[in-house]
């Protein structure tokens, strides 16, 4: 495959998934929260309908996938003396930390997003006003995602400064210049 197709492919998913990350757990989540029960409909359709969770999970492993292929393929297949040269470290860090990040979306959030999914399904075929247990299990999963959103957002930005800082020799206090 052409490496310029596969950074393209690399570097729109991952876009996506970031952006559609950022916007979920920052302006979506939130709102639908400050709404109460009105939100329920629209969370189901963007969850169920429009296969939010499940879109942004294939982006992640889109992005994860083209990443490793492109580090096989640009480090000699996977060459130590290239893949932890300081010029290069960043690529590593970052998709070490894009692997992790995909790993605790994969397996911690979208799980609880299928719970909310389920929950809310039911409260519309049926109907009805939740009930104090599913009311909880809903406050739960939305706490649980958002902080493990917030993970995922800390590992995307953890290791860009610090090694684009060794990779140029800059020092700390040239790093918001």
């Amino acid at each position: 495959m052409d490496i310029l197709v596969l950074r393209l492919i690399h570097i729109g998913t991952g876009a996506f998934w970031v952006g559609a990350v950022f916007t979920f757990f920052l302006f979506v989540q939130p709102a639908a929260v400050a709404v109460g029960l009105e939100a329920t409909k629209f969370t189901y359709q963007l969850l169920h309908h429009r296969w939010f969770s499940v879109v942004i999970l294939g982006a992640a492993a889109t992005t994860v996938i083209a990443g490793s292929i492109l580090l096989v393929v640009t480090s000699n297949g996977l060459d130590p003396d290239i893949l932890f040269d300081v010029s290069r470290l960043g690529f590593t860090v970052g998709g070490v930390s894009a692997i992790l990040t995909f790993a605790i979306g994969a397996l911690y959030i979208y799980p609880r997003t299928t719970v909310a999914e389920g929950t809310l399904g039911r409260l519309i075929t049926e109907a009805r006003p939740p009930t104090p247990e599913e009311q909880q299990t809903l406050a739960r999963t939305a706490r649980e995602s958002r902080r493990a959103g917030w993970l995922v957002l800390i590992g995307w930005r953890s290791p860009w400064p610090r090694w684009r800082r060794l990779a140029t020799g800059a020092s700390s206090s040239d790093c918001c210049r």
